[in-house]
């Protein structure tokens, strides 16, 4: 049995409750007078939270055929350098229970991070994960000169928020590893996360990184169904 997922239920009751808020605000305005003016503040607000809740929530909004394109010239270079993923990735169970009961536990990150790097046909020796207290201006970072992933202690608050944040900074010592690696920063952060789900970790980024990750749920969902049609392709037949 498939399993609901909760934040779709919370996003859809968040979408009705402004779609209900916002249309008392507009009911109540009056559009003859100049009163407008000042509920303009108000409209934007209303407008923000409704894409927020479609993009990020729910994922239905469409995506910016800017970040459309972006999107499909990383995967073509992906593609040419590495074998999309046949399976998912799934965490031992054992390790996912003690990262439940103690999401801090450092041993347990090094053992998942070791685990993420092996399925990625890596070497994961090199890399070290530390739990910081006073990293507040990421979720995570990773260190290109000693391979050290750190988990910040502030803006992670479940476990499967501190196993995705875990899961997009291995992989960027896992590319690091495959030469794998783009000129801009911001593309560089959109290759890290997009090989997440190239490389089957698919279900741990979709549950836990989405408010602190650089991928918006919608762009999620059409980044998978360009990976579907790569996997799709490459099982068509040669012709003769």
């Amino acid at each position: 049995m498939k399993k609901i997922n909760i934040s779709y239920i919370i996003g859809f009751v968040l979408l009705l409750v402004v779609v209900i808020d916002f249309g008392k605000l507009l009911i109540n305005m009056d559009f003859t007078s100049f009163d407008i003016i000042r509920y303009i503040p108000d409209i934007l607000c209303f407008i923000g939270a409704i894409i927020f809740i479609l993009s990020n929530i729910l994922g239905i909004a469409p995506v910016n055929p800017e970040k459309t394109e972006l999107f499909e010239n990383i995967l073509v270079y992906l593609y040419q350098n590495e074998e999309v993923c046949e399976k998912p990735y799934k965490a031992p169970d054992e390790l996912m229970s003690r990262l439940k009961k103690n999401m801090r536990d450092e041993e347990v990150l090094n053992e998942l991070a070791k685990d993420i790097a092996t399925f990625c046909n890596v070497d994961p020796s090199k890399m070290n994960i530390k739990v910081q207290n006073d990293l507040i201006e990421a979720a995570g970072t990773y260190n290109t000169e000693d391979n050290e992933i750190n988990i910040s202690f502030a803006n992670t608050r479940t476990p499967s928020e501190v196993l995705a944040v875990l899961i997009h900074e291995c992989m960027h010592y896992i590319l690091r590893q495959k030469n794998l690696w783009l000129e801009s920063r911001e593309e560089n952060e959109y290759m890290t996360d997009i090989a997440c789900l190239y490389f089957g970790f698919t279900e741990y980024i979709n549950r836990g990184y989405i408010l602190v990750g650089y991928l918006k749920r919608n762009e999620i969902r059409s980044i998978k169904k360009m990976i579907k049609d790569i996997k799709d392709i490459k099982d068509e037949p040669d012709e003769e």
